[in-house]
């Protein structure tokens, strides 16, 4: 589509975002706006930083905070942990996604994490991964059903510890295969939090 389509395409599409936006509580419609900062930078992320996964963390993950407190009505330790879980995971597995494209990111001379920790990178995105299962284990110590949560959290986790083992950055095969099992990951975090009525 021409460059003229495109703003049109983003107005449409920013002002069916403002009407369902506009539905729920006071709250839940503060947090929304807050998060435009984050849409509207984050693609040129990828030009200043060598962080933009962090960026899609911070950003694509937002929807937890808001789908909490549009249920809830108030904002609580819970939510925080999730979002935070889930900002590391994302920095784990967008690094992965990173490496299909890393040598043409290269060549045109934009910024990633799967370029600033090629060398290194099964520390680096099993620290993301750590961290991520650190804060779902937090969360796991604030709710009643402790023992049935972290039964539960056994299996996502080692499922991340099938990725790391999998994964191989020099083949792109790999790398897909992994980017594409965090599908699964996401949905076993989802059936141990629905499972232990987080």
């Amino acid at each position: 589509i021409s460059t003229q389509e495109s703003f049109v395409y983003l107005i449409l599409l920013c002002l069916i975002a403002l009407i369902i936006l506009i539905q729920f509580n006071s709250l839940t419609i503060i947090l929304g706006l807050l998060s435009m900062p984050f849409v509207f930078s984050y693609p040129y992320m990828k030009r200043l930083t060598y962080w933009p996964q962090l960026f899609l963390g911070l950003t694509f993950n937002w929807g937890i905070l808001m789908g909490w407190t549009a249920f809830i009505g108030e904002i609580s330790l819970e939510p925080i942990l999730l979002y935070i879980a889930a900002i590391f995971w994302t920095l784990g597995y967008d690094t992965v996604y990173g490496f299909q494209d890393i040598n043409d990111d290269e060549i045109i001379g934009v910024k990633s994490t799967s370029i600033k920790f090629k060398e290194n990178y099964k520390i680096f995105i099993g620290l993301c991964y750590f961290i991520c299962v650190l804060f779902l284990i937090i969360l796991g110590f604030l709710e009643e059903n402790k023992i049935y949560y972290f039964t539960f959290l056994a299996i996502p986790v080692m499922h991340l510890f099938y990725q790391m083992t999998r994964l191989d950055r020099n083949n792109l095969n790999s790398c897909l295969i992994v980017f594409k099992s965090n599908n699964f990951f996401g949905f076993l975090v989802f059936l141990t939090l629905m499972a232990t009525n987080i």
